[in-house]
């Protein structure tokens, strides 16, 4: 694996530049010890870059000595072995640099006193490497995050990828089945409307399906396609069943999880409509307040039947999918009163201006 400072040149320049303030050390380092700030800069130039490269050898290290599978006491060696060697071959290349500028007239004291200032240099190497060791376990640490946020990406990615497919199949099979068995029972009495209702059921398994491959959908598009299925409700229900739209054009826009309000519009059918023998008046309405876009389904229901407990696996699927679209910033509501039953999706206007993208 390629090394996570050299991989870019940008990384690589901001790690050198980090150096900058250690060659100002070394310099000084230098004078203390009787050499001229020539002699000093010089080298701590050299010396600088010197470090900068032997210290990144600490990232193989540390990638075979990892802190989670290998014994402490046999670190401990490795690091004090490899700083006290890489400090060696550091104030080694000192000597080395020392004697190629004493080439020059006004180096050629240097070599004795780089000789000199042996013991120092190999001790402020291994501190180096020391620390280039820390520096290289915190990259580590930094690669094994990265690489878990990518593999939970992955999978909350599949994982919602199951979720749509799962909800492409399943379609609630009871109005598959009563669809199919009021167009049955349409060819004979009305063959037209027997007709639009296939084209109508077409439709609406088309736009399900073309939905349910993306990531998000506007609300205009999750609407058109409650408004096919309601098409084919009324078929069933006739007269019984009324739709009342109220759709703010501020919120028309927003994005949702595709698929969405299906399951709503099913349970106020299922468990609101159909229950009272006279139907009723869906309530679909969509609007913006402080901030807030609101979507509500609000349906009638038999005062005699009982308020279902809690949340049916649809609304509970809706609930988990605003919660990983939106967090704990949306919310879904849930109200019944004697004659009514009412659901209203809370969620973050601004959040929900732009589809995210597909997983």
């Amino acid at each position: 694996m390629r090394h996570p400072i050299l991989a870019r040149r940008t990384t690589l320049a901001a790690y050198l530049l980090a150096w900058v303030p250690f060659g100002g050390l070394m310099a000084v380092l230098g004078r203390s010890q009787g050499w001229t700030w020539t002699e000093a800069l010089t080298l701590a130039v050299a010396q600088t870059l010197s470090a900068a490269f032997l210290v990144l050898s600490a990232w193989y290290l540390c990638r075979a000595l990892p802190l989670e599978r290998v014994q402490s006491s046999a670190r401990w060696v490795a690091w004090s072995v490899d700083a006290l060697l890489v400090g060696l071959a550091w104030a080694g290349l000192a000597t080395l640099e020392a004697r190629a500028l004493a080439l020059i007239p006004d180096f050629l004291d240097l070599p004795s006193k780089v000789a000199k200032a042996f013991p120092v240099l190999w001790a402020l190497g291994a501190l180096f490497q020391a620390a280039g060791i820390a520096l290289h376990y915190l990259l580590l640490a930094l690669e094994r995050s990265r690489d878990a946020e990518k593999a939970g990406q992955a999978l909350k990615a599949l994982a919602q990828e199951a979720e749509l497919k799962a909800l492409r199949a399943q379609i609630n099979p009871h109005f598959l089945f009563n669809s199919l068995n009021s167009i049955s029972a349409l060819t004979s009495l009305d063959p037209a409307k027997a007709r639009t209702m296939c084209v109508l059921l077409s439709d609406f398994l088309r736009i399900t399906l073309g939905l349910g491959e993306r990531a998000s959908v506007s609300l205009t598009e999750e609407l058109a396609l409650l408004r096919t299925y309601l098409e084919i409700e009324k078929v069933r229900f006739g007269r019984r069943l009324e739709v009342a739209w109220d759709i703010q054009e501020a919120v028309a826009a927003i994005h949702l999880p595709p698929l969405l309000l299906q399951p709503l519009v099913e349970n106020a059918i299922k468990h609101g409509i159909a229950q009272v023998a006279e139907g009723g008046v869906l309530d679909i309405r969509a609007w913006a307040e402080d901030g807030r876009a609101l979507i509500q389904v609000e349906n009638p229901r038999d005062p005699d039947e009982p308020v279902p407990p809690g949340l049916g696996l649809g609304l509970r699927a809706v609930r988990e999918r605003l919660k990983g679209r939106f967090g704990e910033r949306a919310r879904l509501e849930l109200e019944s009163g004697p004659t009514f039953h009412r659901v209203r999706l809370n969620i973050p206007l601004h959040e929900s201006k732009e589809a995210p993208c597909a997983p």
